[in-house]
């Protein structure tokens, strides 16, 4: 999911003040940039400028305008990043570097300038655009846009402000169910399809051959909560179980059951609908149910816990992974940044993807306590927490995961806990 930035534009005519980012500093350590900062969900976009301007420059901003969004990806470790620029006004005193902040080097420079350094085009581009246009009009549509406004009073159209109003905490919360089914045949493509075989992955490169979460399924009842594409489903029937996958999102549902097709997997089937709803199974009418980064999605994640015992025979098995709590809240390459609080309860983001689909999810983050107590309390008992080592494991053809993040910290969190 692409992080927010908020990045600064100073202006003296046609010169632009431009900052070189310290090696070992991300986002885009090495590359020359406008001053910019991550903004967690717990601060305003404005806020977070101003913040950043204070902590790197000892510099007060005053009025400030918005000028533009960018797309950008970090070549370093392939993250993406939105970032929205403010033309902002320097107030409060001369620049001074922190000798301890992001920044070796900042230079006022011109468009000819721009084009020698080792800026990431999707920022230079634009950028060499407003230095030459002095009448430029932004890409995207915001109703601010060309009329200088105090930080913090920008309003825009809901498609141009979406990143800033997420960080704001103005945006109404998004329709997760739509969403993925928007982005359904691209994510597919990008992070699936048939890159894994007909392995259980319980991540992008941790499968079921290295980690060995599961009993034996062969003749199995197994359920799938939040299914996909169908591929946890089709690896447990290979493996010998008769497995049936519920996902909330049609568009999912469909490409499971061509994936299932496509590779006769006969004991595959497929449901479509809530995973906090299986009044449609019977008590105790399956041994094992499992959810592959899916939970994630899912605000009453005690309604579907509760559910899973409900259909699981007594001592049958409840695995689930999801991305790690602390994964979820850096950005960044090492050192890494803290962006967001291990307790903050949820994380939205947009997502934009090749085919053009874009759209924001909210990501529910529960810290390592309360999966042990939502699990003990659905009435179940834990019997292992793995977090592998994913930078030893062998990377699938596109992977785009960085060894040296995940050298350093766990990707996945996966429990498994039993019925009592």
């Amino acid at each position: 999911m692409p992080d927010l930035l908020s990045a600064a534009l100073f202006q003296r005519g046609g010169l632009a003040l431009v900052t070189h980012r310290k090696p070992g500093r991300g986002p885009f350590a090495g590359h020359w940039l406008l001053p910019l900062t991550a903004v967690p969900d717990s601060e305003a976009a404005e806020d977070a400028l101003r913040r950043h301007a204070r902590e790197q420059f000892s510099l007060t901003l005053g009025e400030a305008q918005f000028v533009e969004t960018v797309y950008l990806e970090d070549g370093a470790d392939q993250r993406r990043y939105v970032a929205n620029i403010f033309r902002a006004v320097m107030e409060g005193g001369p620049l001074r570097f922190n000798a301890d902040g992001d920044y070796d080097d900042a230079r006022w420079l011109g468009p000819d300038d721009l084009a020698q350094l080792d800026m990431p085009e999707a920022l230079r581009d634009p950028l060499v655009q407003i230095l030459t246009e002095p009448d430029y009009t932004p890409q995207t549509d915001w109703s601010a846009a060309g009329e200088a406004v105090p930080l913090g009073e920008q309003t825009a159209t809901p498609a141009a402000a979406l990143a800033a109003e997420l960080a704001a905490g103005r945006a109404a919360p998004p329709d997760n169910r739509a969403g993925w089914d928007a982005i359904a045949a691209a994510y597919q493509e990008e992070f699936y399809g048939e890159r894994f075989g007909e392995r259980l992955m319980w991540s992008r490169r941790a499968s079921e051959d290295d980690l060995h979460v599961l009993d034996d399924v062969r003749g199995k009842r197994a359920l799938v909560l939040g299914c996909g594409g169908g591929q946890d489903v089709v690896a447990l029937a290979k493996m010998g179980a008769v497995a049936v996958g519920v996902d909330f999102s049609p568009q999912q549902i469909a490409y499971a059951r061509r994936y299932a097709l496509t590779h006769g997997a006969d004991n595959a089937s497929f449901v479509e609908g809530a995973v906090e709803d299986l009044t449609r199974f019977d008590d105790q009418s399956f041994d094992l149910v499992v959810s592959i980064y899916a939970l994630d999605s899912v605000q009453r994640v005690d309604v579907v816990l509760g559910e899973a015992c409900r259909v699981l025979k007594p001592g049958g098995v409840l695995a689930i992974a999801v991305k790690h709590p602390f994964d979820v809240i850096v950005v960044g390459g090492p050192p890494f940044t803290v962006t967001t609080s291990y307790w903050s309860g949820h994380k939205d983001q947009p997502w934009d993807w090749k085919d053009g689909a874009s759209v924001r999810l909210r990501a529910y983050l529960r810290t390592m306590s309360q999966w042990f107590d939502l699990l003990a309390a659905a009435g179940f008992v834990i019997e292992r927490l793995v977090e592998p080592r994913e930078d030893a494991l062998e990377a699938a053809p596109g992977d785009a995961l960085s060894n040296a993040w995940l050298a350093l910290l766990p990707y996945t969190l996966i429990l498994k806990a039993r019925k009592r």
